[in-house]
């Protein structure tokens, strides 16, 4: 029975068979085209350039049928011979119709993903990126002939996704350069709408220095100008390293967010210190609230530790001409700890003013304090009070006053240079109307 059914049958197998084989050659073939044309855009864009100005090279390339195509050391070198971009490993993923058609545009890459590269991103004063030329056949003084990548006007709009991992980003902008290690990134790129972003990384040295950094948000390129909407987290910040005469190393941590246009971005945040040590005091657990808009960095509403008692002030940084002021207020400090010396026991009130600026070369440092009631070597005083100056390494005291109880004893020229007191001529003004002074030659009545 089953031969007579097969006999019967025989001519449709092999009629199937063949439709099978033909099937299946031409889908082999359509995977082979379709993975060549994969290949073969990646070429096209290399060879035009037409975004990207300068040589690119590259050792392997391969391709699959489903669009993803995977590179070995690609390396992009401006039209300087300057290294822009260096792969070592990466792929991306464009569109099927695109390579159907063959159709090549900035929106044909869908997925992009880099394995340890390097990437050196470079901008102008209002954050626009560097490296990007005229379209062919227009005229330089018609706005239409540039590329517009971002904005509603955008003429070359990105929409993918891009993962870096283990990598290094260095960017440089008038002013600015930061270089980002251990870079860990993911964003959705979508120039006329919202870009999402995920930035993990490292050491981040340069303009500023710190142990790791996290950015995460959006950014908004609907508006003609792009719009920040992110959040910071930098951690162990150099003050240092802003180069305002912040003579500063001491870590710092600051959170953040991130608002504004592109190339005016406004932050507001927390700035936390474990310890600062500037001229001679040294504060602990530091907290404040920054502000940084147009190279001006404000910090207010700063509270921190000081000779066991507490320190409010404020200050500003800016960063263009490299200078800083300061203006502290410290209550019921210990004046021991102060002073070094555990026999003076008495609560201080300061007031400290510090200014420096770098590029004109100036720098002062002074203020006044007074105390209340103390003792010293179980000699009771009633107050202490006066102003300083520093100098260099050379701390200048004017108009101290110690008020006893028989009257006040007051210099004109009291000085702690590299540690060492020096002390001047000593007046005592006592409270029958007398006074005498001490000075080199021993005391002198003076009326």
């Amino acid at each position: 029975m089953w031969n007579n059914w097969y006999s019967r049958h025989k001519g449709k197998f092999k009629k199937i068979a063949v439709l099978v084989l033909c099937i299946a050659a031409a889908l082999y073939g359509l995977c082979f085209y379709m993975s060549y044309k994969a290949a073969d855009i990646f070429n096209q864009v290399v060879a035009e350039r037409q975004l990207f100005p300068g040589t690119v090279t590259v050792e392997r390339l391969t391709a699959t049928p489903g669009g993803t195509v995977s590179f070995e050391n690609l390396v992009w070198n401006d039209e300087d011979g300057d290294t822009l971009v260096q792969i070592p490993k990466g792929q991306f993923t464009v569109k099927l119709s695109d390579v159907l058609t063959g159709h090549i545009g900035t929106q044909t890459v869908e997925d992009v993903t880099l394995d340890n590269a390097y990437i050196h991103l470079i901008f102008n004063d209002k954050m626009e990126l560097q490296h990007v030329k005229k379209i062919s056949g227009h005229q330089s003084g018609d706005p239409r002939g540039f590329i517009k990548v971002t904005g509603p006007k955008g003429n070359h709009p990105f929409n993918c996704h891009v993962a870096l991992h283990q990598s290094v980003i260095e960017a440089e902008a008038p002013g600015r350069h930061f270089t980002i290690g251990d870079v860990e990134f993911s964003s959705h790129i979508h120039t006329k709408g919202k870009t999402t972003l995920d930035l993990r990384a490292g050491h981040f040295s340069g303009t500023l220095e710190a142990k790791s950094l996290r950015i995460r948000g959006s950014l908004d390129f609907k508006p003609d100008t792009p719009q920040y909407n992110l959040s910071l987290l930098l951690n162990d910040c150099n003050p240092r390293s802003l180069g305002a005469g912040l003579d500063i190393d001491d870590a710092a941590t600051v959170s953040a967010d991130i608002r504004g246009p592109l190339y005016a971005p406004v932050i507001d945040g927390t700035l936390k210190m474990d310890r600062l040590d500037i001229t001679a005091l040294v504060f602990t657990d530091v907290v404040g609230q920054v502000h940084y808009e147009q190279g001006l960095l404000d910090v207010t509403e700063v509270t921190a530790g000081v000779f066991g008692g507490s320190m409010k002030g404020q200050g500003q940084v800016n960063l263009d001409d490299r200078s800083y002021t300061a203006d502290m207020t410290g209550s019921r400090l210990k004046g021991g700890i102060a002073a070094h010396d555990l026999f003076l026991r008495c609560d201080v009130d300061l007031n400290l003013h510090m200014e420096e600026n770098k590029s004109a070369g100036t720098k002062a440092i002074y203020g006044d304090f007074r105390s209340g009631p103390g003792r010293y070597h179980n000699v009771p005083f009633r107050g202490i009070s006066g102003s300083f100056a520093q100098d260099g390494k050379t701390l200048n005291f004017r108009d101290v006053v110690i008020s006893m109880f028989f009257g006040d004893v007051s210099t004109d020229a009291f000085s702690i240079v590299n540690g060492k007191v020096k002390i001047g001529a000593i007046n005592i003004d006592y409270k029958n109307g007398k006074r005498s002074r001490w000075g080199k030659g021993g005391p002198q009545t003076i009326r």
